[in-house]
């Protein structure tokens, strides 16, 4: 299912594209760059879309890098 960049004016708390008011569902889409990005879901007419950036860590440890975690 495509999910759509949706712009904020002031407030989003109706759905963008039926109007359904209420708030929205959360869901989490993981990215190749070990973040997660949450995706708002109208449970009215199930239109996802996200609202930019909002991401955060998978929790994973990241590969190491031995030209920074090396210890001279």
């Amino acid at each position: 299912m495509e999910i759509e960049q949706v712009e904020i004016s002031d407030e989003l708390f109706e759905c963008p594209k039926c109007g359904g008011g209420g708030g929205f569902h959360a869901a989490f889409r993981r990215r190749e760059d070990r973040r997660y990005e949450v995706v708002l879901v109208c449970p009215s007419c199930r239109f996802r879309f996200t609202v930019g950036e909002f991401l955060f860590s998978t929790g994973e440890q990241r590969p190491i890098d031995h030209a920074m975690d090396e210890t001279p």
